[in-house]
């Protein structure tokens, strides 16, 4: 079993976080994007497939934490021809 120190330990890097998929039993039978002989990308993402509430959980910390994002009101009075595609 997993231990929170464990859990811990394996914070901010993706390396991290596919240990911690891994640890919780997923696995990605083709080992997609190797990161070591521990653990994938694809575990990441077998981790996700089955546990959408963390995506969103994701989504939501971006938007509260990326400054780099704007209100779909800023954006349209920055449209200077209200156009919205690229030309």
């Amino acid at each position: 079993m997993t231990t929170r120190r464990e859990v811990e330990d394996t914070r901010q890097t993706i390396k991290g976080l596919a240990l911690l998929a891994r640890k919780l039993g997923y696995k990605d039978s083709m080992y997609q994007l190797q990161l070591d002989s521990n653990c994938s990308v694809g575990d990441i993402l077998e981790f996700f497939e089955d546990n959408p509430g963390a995506i969103g959980a994701v989504v939501e910390w971006v938007l509260e934490n990326n400054d780099s994002l704007t209100d779909e009101d800023d954006a349209e009075e920055g449209d200077e021809d209200g156009d919205d595609e690229d030309e």
